[in-house]
């Protein structure tokens, strides 16, 4: 591997904590977290990067880079070449674009494609934590990806595969009937948004249109306990759309499991959701009634003090 950290910042500024806190918890020591796992990011990158990569001369993107948990650790190389990052919270990037820009170049992401950079403009893109929340879009955000690298160009991606599937749901892991798995569609980014699941044949087969699958681990990504799994791909030449990365082999009897079992989790999630709404509605009804009956005393003491 070959890269300097000569010119890099030892102690780079800490966002706020909110901004922090919105990647890396709301505990005492989310800024403790928000260093550690930054740095185990740094190195995760550098260690599924090719033998011979150097940031020399290159162009940078991190596509989701938040307030810059893991940008923060590439200051070094922001020297060497070009390092940028962007992403849909305008807060985040207007904290990186006062403190850290330069040496990093950072911009608004729109919540939909395209990124504001020419066609082949980038030698590497990482996406951390990025489509393991990205539902409708999924495709569309590839495609623009695959677009904006150079030829050959890289994208390293993360994604929830059978070591981090507990965190976000208790049913057992079962590789062909997971595919593409989404669950809390429509949950708010202030909760944590969409979670969504990958098996490793539904990434080489969807994924794998558009790019070529180099190294691919199921799991363990910057922790020894479980944690995502990380995808090294290069790009494929000619032109990808989302209907073609999204298109299902009407005869691959996987998709139909995975679909199947997406059904049943929609119907318990909605079930679950039915539930908490009735209990919601007894809840008002019962406040409702309080409420009633509370003004009611009110006004008869009223009365009683006021009348002769």
């Amino acid at each position: 591997m070959v890269y300097s950290r000569a010119v890099r910042a030892e102690y780079p500024p800490l966002p706020p904590l909110e901004l922090a806190a919105r990647v890396g918890g709301t505990h005492a020591d989310a800024y403790a977290g928000y260093e550690e796992f930054g740095e185990a990011t740094r190195r995760e990158i550098i260690r599924h990067l090719p033998a011979d990569w150097s940031f020399a001369d290159k162009r940078v993107l991190d596509f989701g880079c938040g307030a810059g948990r893991t940008l923060r650790h590439f200051l070094g190389e922001a020297a060497e070449g070009s390092v940028a990052g962007c992403d849909i919270d305008v807060a985040s990037i207007d904290w990186l674009e006062a403190h850290l820009s330069p040496p990093l170049k950072v911009f608004v992401a729109p919540d939909t494609p395209p990124l504001p950079l020419p066609e082949g403009e980038l030698d590497l893109v990482w996406a951390i934590s990025v489509f393991t929340h990205l539902t409708d879009t999924w495709s569309s955000w590839l495609a623009e990806i695959h677009r904006v690298l150079r030829d050959d160009g890289l994208l390293l991606a993360t994604f929830i595969g059978p070591g981090a599937a507990s965190w976000v749901t208790t049913e057992p892991w079962v590789e062909e009937g997971t595919g593409m798995n989404v669950l809390r569609y429509g949950q708010p980014w202030s909760l944590g948004g969409p979670m969504v699941m990958h098996s490793e044949w539904w990434l080489r087969e969807h994924w794998g249109r558009a790019f070529e699958i180099v190294t691919l681990e199921r799991d363990g990504f910057a922790t020894s306990n479980g944690g995502q799994g990380i995808v090294l791909m290069r790009k494929r030449p000619g032109a990808v759309s989302a209907p073609e990365l999204e298109r299902i082999a009407p005869d691959d009897t996987r998709e139909i499991a995975a679909l199947r079992h997406q059904v049943g989790q929609i119907h318990r999630e909605s079930l679950e959701a039915r539930t908490s709404l009735a209990w919601l509605e007894g809840e008002h009804l019962r406040l409702a009634e309080r409420l009633a009956a509370t003004r009611k005393q009110r006004f008869r003491r009223f009365l009683r003090s006021h009348m002769p």
